[in-house]
């Protein structure tokens, strides 16, 4: 299971204490407090209720699971809870494809136990994290990790971790839509803990961080906010947008490794509605983040449909192929900002293929005309071949009106890309020729040929290579 990506910064410790002072909106503060006054009830949910639903949408064979879970789980003193997203998309009705339980105990006990009961069922335990995971016979994989408590030294720092209790579990995370959990306990299996009112904030649409140090603790949490706001189409709720704000006069981005802040933005232009999240990233101001801020919005996200769609286009007629999405759709965004401004960022973050989007931002304004010009396939090709395979990508989104580019680049991919010399380095030394330089330049001079239509198998490309006095008249 992945460690939490939520936290809180209040004073309470340890499960001690949490048992004499059980109710989260005292034991952690007055912050946690006021994020629960002010958000709004919804109608409760009744453990029956619970029941019900999650029969309805995971099925009875699913629900047999979490029933045995949560016994077993409680017959070792350590009740578990189904917490965080998964209950989050299972009160919406959407897909869940990650089933997270929090333990209050020992994650190891209660995973080997159900490891040892459940013919078939593996566990790992990672001590480092204090996490497990279940995997079935099936496939089906169940994510296992300690309630626990997490305190920031310094804002943007990662947090120090001890056991708690569910209650102060809720209260660590990152929004009250995902501060909510459903006990698995055999005396009350379906009892649903919404404190901080989630249920209703996912009701009226809107996202709620849980105190007021929320964004200093952990800037990740705003970009992460933002793709829950795009994908759960949320409106940031009035106080957290202030809160927003004024981490952003702090440059508290500024204080996060490469390798975090990387992490967040590779999420985000990762997602299948990244326009829409680009739009946001407008209006929550973090443009800078990426680039400066762009001029004409929407050509851009025009630009960056299709290289989506140029994307989709590759991998449908290349499914084997590698490609790094992120590089194309990186390219496409910086075309237009300073050379300089793009080095900056692939220094500091660990881009895959960032020595190639640096080489394609370099060449690529010159392509166009250059294609224009270029009189034999050969020289084409060799245009192509001057661009990663993310830079091809990005120029064809650019230039969708321009036929001569887009019927050109296609062609390439489709067919110049995979042809061939008919003859390799050692047919060559066969031949007569002697290795070093001058045999990698005959071959890059068979390969044009062969591009330009002069040769097409073994026998044309010797013949080819007497006409251009290669090979002496008298080769066999």
């Amino acid at each position: 299971m992945r460690p939490s990506r939520a936290a809180q910064t209040t004073a309470m410790t340890t499960d001690k204490a949490t048992a004499i002072n059980p109710d989260p909106r005292i034991s952690m503060g007055h912050d946690a407090l006021d994020a629960q006054s002010a958000a709004p009830s919804a109608d409760p949910l009744p453990a029956t209720q619970i029941h019900q639903m999650l029969q309805q949408q995971w099925g009875d064979a699913l629900l047999q699971r979490l029933h045995v879970i949560g016994r077993i789980a409680a017959n070792l003193g350590t009740p578990a809870y189904l917490v965080g997203g998964c209950v989050r998309d299972f009160l919406q009705n959407h897909p869940v494809p990650d089933i997270d339980l929090a333990i209050e105990g020992d994650v190891r006990a209660v995973a080997e136990a159900c490891s040892a009961e459940l013919s078939g069922v593996q566990c790992t335990y990672h001590a480092h994290f204090g996490t497990a995971i279940l995997q079935y016979p099936d496939g089906f994989q169940l994510d296992l990790a300690r309630c626990r408590i997490e305190h920031y030294p310094a804002p943007a720092a990662l947090p120090e971790v001890q056991p708690a209790a569910i209650q102060t579990d809720l209260i660590r995370r990152d929004f009250t839509i995902n501060a909510m959990a459903i006990s698995l306990d055999p005396e009350k299996f379906g009892d649903f803990l919404d404190p901080y009112g989630g249920r209703a904030d996912l009701q009226r649409r809107l996202l709620r961080v849980l105190h007021p140090h929320s964004f200093l603790d952990d800037p990740t949490r705003i970009l992460r906010g933002l793709r829950f706001a795009v994908r759960f189409q949320l409106q940031l709720e009035a106080n957290t947008r202030g809160l927003l704000e004024e981490a952003l006069t702090q440059d508290i981005f500024a204080r996060l490794s490469g390798a975090r802040l990387w992490r967040e933005l590779k999420y985000l232009l990762e997602l299948s509605d990244l326009p829409a999240a680009l739009e946001e990233l407008g209006a929550w101001q973090l443009w800078p983040l990426l680039r400066p801020t762009p001029l004409e919005v929407e050509s851009l996200l025009a630009k960056i449909r299709r290289g989506q769609q140029e994307i989709r286009w590759l991998h449908c007629h290349f499914p084997d192929e590698k490609l790094c999405d992120t590089a194309v759709l990186l390219t496409i965004l910086w075309r237009d900002i300073p050379w300089a401004e793009a080095e900056k960022r692939l220094h500091y973050w660990p881009v895959a293929d960032g020595r190639y989007i640096l080489n394609d931002l370099h060449r690529l304004s010159k392509i166009p005309a250059a294609l224009a010009a270029a009189s034999h396939p050969s020289a084409v090709a060799q245009l192509w071949e001057s661009l990663s395979l993310p830079g091809i990508l990005a120029l064809l989104a650019e230039y969708p009106e321009s036929a001569t580019i887009t019927e050109s680049g296609r062609y390439y991919l489709l067919k110049q890309r995979g042809l061939t010399s008919p003859l390799n380095g050692k047919d060559l030394q066969a031949m007569g020729l002697a290795p070093g330089p001058q045999l990698g330049t005959v071959l890059r001079r068979l390969h044009d040929a062969r591009l330009d239509g002069a040769i097409k198998d073994k026998e044309t490309a010797r013949q080819w290579l007497i006409r251009q006095g290669i090979l002496p008249s008298t080769q066999p």
